[in-house]
């Protein structure tokens, strides 16, 4: 069924063929099968197939839900005085009413005042009874009384994966077992003293992943988690931080704006530790293992006798992003002399107050740095083509015999004399590694962020994309162009087309704006769909098209 399909919507892009037509094959399915699919379709939609036929007129009852209840609102043609009530209303139907399968997913945003914090209990006391596994709960975060108390059931769902808490409270007595599977936790401006954490996190025996957003901690903070993996501390602040005993930890991310608190940061005991950054000259102090860079990022080694694990630490770190101005490059090679083992680098570049006199020198005289030995990526944030930049990179390009791309993304619009001109500044045809291709991009629209997604080098993985909404604007084209030329390992772009007409000038059209002729995979395929419930059954369903 699913080639006839794409065979249809492909041979010709005409309006016609880009409708699914033919025998009603979705209605033979066994019921866990269209149960499974009506979980991922938006739950207006799924509750509609309710009059479909009697085969599917409970269906939808018993199919695991997945709801969120700023996407509950009232249809256009409905009269409605006050709609944020007609939708709290409308969510407390469907999970104490209407609904009795199992619920996969709750996220709740509109019962955030005090008063409305009792329907709240009830609607998240009833999703955790029957099995929920991914809970995200929103609330008003001053005052501090109107914050909303997490309820008790929570804390010992054995089903729950991930939670997500915005201006909520923990209890302030915790019970000696919580969380006993959850995998992730997400905590915004929430209140949680030292030692509330260290109950929650030895309780978590299988915590992986743990975002702190927006947090204030007034003293010293430590974390310690056998099984964690990825840590994330974004807009939070803390005079002291301490990771230790985390055996695991893989990703160390503080976000682009966190540098700016100052934080003395500690990080002990993780040997397996392979993504780190933002590292700046805005910590007062960084300590990775036996290790200690200063506030100008000047490294010194410990003479304190130092176990293993903490002389691995920076031998493990694959992924690096920094944040500094370059006008103080010489601060760069002693930096990257930390990192012997390192094949990614990111470098947002932060425009100085004043005017420095940058002194090119610094990488004249540099001998080869081992960390260029596996460098394979390189990505620049904020480039202007200035001395400073060009400098750096230079160096990069003449040394790096691993090489293989550098995204510049140009704070300023790039025009071909600036290319051209860059390229010859930076001695592109002197370059130690004949694989290295050098990439501009128009950052003007902010297409880089590291924060909690890391390395931009997640296109050396990228086999499958698919666009829902695809309008054909310049935001569009400049994505989709940028993953068709440097995509090596896509096989797929599936764009699903809001437009009315699908007409064979606007695929055309389309196809030469993303250089579809000048993809870097000779496997790529773009096809292209027009929107339609059906065709959402088909994607989120997993058929290949």
């Amino acid at each position: 069924m699913a080639s006839g399909l794409a065979t249809r919507g492909l041979s010709s892009p005409s309006p016609a063929a880009s409708e699914v037509v033919g025998p009603d094959f979705i209605s033979t399915l066994p019921d866990a099968v269209l149960t499974s699919i009506l979980s991922l379709v938006p739950v207006k939609d799924a509750s509609r197939t309710s009059v479909l036929s009697s085969c599917w007129r409970n269906l939808w009852k018993e199919a695991p839900l997945r709801l969120d209840d700023a996407s509950i609102e009232p249809d256009e043609l409905t009269l409605v005085f006050n709609k944020l009530e007609w939708s709290r209303k409308a969510v407390s139907r469907i999970i104490l009413n209407s609904h009795h399968g199992p619920i996969e997913s709750l996220r709740l945003s509109r019962f955030n005042r005090p008063p409305l914090h009792p329907a709240m209990d009830r609607i998240v006391e009833s999703a955790v009874q029957r099995g929920l596994r991914e809970l995200t709960l929103v609330s008003e975060i001053y005052p501090m009384e109107n914050r909303y108390w997490l309820p008790p059931p929570v804390l010992w769902s054995n089903s729950l994966h991930y939670l997500s808490l915005s201006g909520c409270q923990f209890p302030r007595v915790m019970p000696p077992s919580v969380f006993p599977n959850l995998k992730e936790l997400r905590l915004t401006a929430v209140a949680l003293p030292n030692d509330l954490l260290q109950v929650l996190l030895s309780s978590c025996r299988s915590l992986e992943t743990l975002h702190f957003i927006n947090f204030e901690a007034l003293h010293l903070f430590s974390i310690s988690s056998p099984s964690l993996h990825k840590l994330v501390w974004n807009y939070s602040k803390a005079p002291e931080l301490i990771i230790k005993d985390v055996p695991n930890l893989e990703s160390l991310i503080f976000g682009e704006y966190t540098t700016s608190f100052c934080p003395a940061v500690k990080v002990l005991d993780a040997p397996k530790l392979e993504q780190l950054g933002f590292v700046c000259t805005y910590f007062e102090a960084l300590q990775l293992g036996r290790t200690f860079l200063d506030s100008q990022m000047e490294p010194s080694i410990s003479k304190i006798e130092a176990s293993p694990c903490q002389m691995k630490v920076l031998s493990s770190v694959k992924t690096l992003a920094i944040k500094m101005e370059l006008d103080f490059n010489e601060t760069i090679p002693d930096l990257l002399r930390c990192f012997p083992c390192l094949e990614t680098l990111d470098i947002l570049k932060e425009e100085s107050g004043d005017i420095y006199d940058s002194d090119s020198d610094i990488w004249d005289e540099q001998d080869s740095l081992s960390s260029l030995d596996h460098l394979k990526t390189v990505t620049m944030k904020g480039f202007s083509g200035d001395q400073s930049d060009v400098e750096l990179l230079k160096y990069l390009v003449v040394c790096g015999q691993a090489l293989r791309r550098i995204t510049l993304l140009c704070s300023e619009s790039i025009t071909e004399k600036f290319v051209e001109m860059k390229r010859r500044e930076l001695c592109i045809e002197k370059r130690a590694s004949s694989d290295l291709e050098l990439i501009f991009l128009d950052d003007t629209e902010n297409l880089g962020t590291w924060d909690e997604h890391g390395s931009l080098s997640f296109l050396d993985h990228l086999k499958t994309i698919t666009v829902k909404g695809f309008y054909g604007d310049r935001s569009d084209m400049e994505l989709i162009k940028y993953l068709v030329v440097h995509g090596n390992k896509l096989r797929k772009i599936a764009l699903l087309c809001s437009k009315k007409k699908l007409g064979k000038k606007f695929v055309k059209n389309i196809r030469q704006q993303i250089a579809i002729e000048d993809r870097a995979s000779p496997d790529l395929e773009l096809v292209f769909f027009r929107e339609t419930l059906k065709i959402m059954i088909i994607i989120l369903c997993g058929i290949d098209l």
